[in-house]
């Protein structure tokens, strides 16, 4: 088994598939009940009131639901700022307007990058060989 220090704790341990321990692992699943816990009760509440509610600091619960740990379908106030305007969002580093533009930016960039590749027609593509 391979060895490695855990990202949260920096202990060592027996790296298996996820780069925490699972003393980490352990914690930060009663994290996640915790604030699932809060949210049923106050489903209204905003990240800093479920930070102040429970053991979890902003940063964590911003992680967790970054990293798909935490789903806010239900409740509307959960948002933290896009990465790259400040908008609200709630899921992933991006809000949906920040997302498409970048997607359609990545497309336009391929487009230009296939139109200034040389296409070459009509060439046989195999071997040749004169017997």
């Amino acid at each position: 088994m391979a060895l490695a220090n855990c990202r949260r704790c920096g202990r060592l341990f027996n790296k298996t598939g996820h780069d925490v321990c699972p003393s980490c692992i352990h914690e930060e699943e009663n994290k996640i009940a915790e604030i699932r816990d809060y949210l049923r009760q106050h489903p209204l509440a905003n990240i800093y009131e479920v930070s102040q509610g429970t053991r979890a600091t902003y940063e964590e619960i911003v992680d967790l639901i970054r990293r798909g740990k935490l789903l806010l379908r239900q409740y509307p106030n959960m948002t933290y700022p896009c990465e790259r305007c400040g908008a609200p969002t709630q899921s992933g580093q991006l809000c949906m307007n920040c997302a498409q533009e970048l997607s359609a930016e990545i497309q336009m960039g391929e487009r230009k990058y296939s139109a200034k590749k040389p296409y070459k027609e009509n060439r046989n593509t195999g071997f040749y060989s004169k017997e």
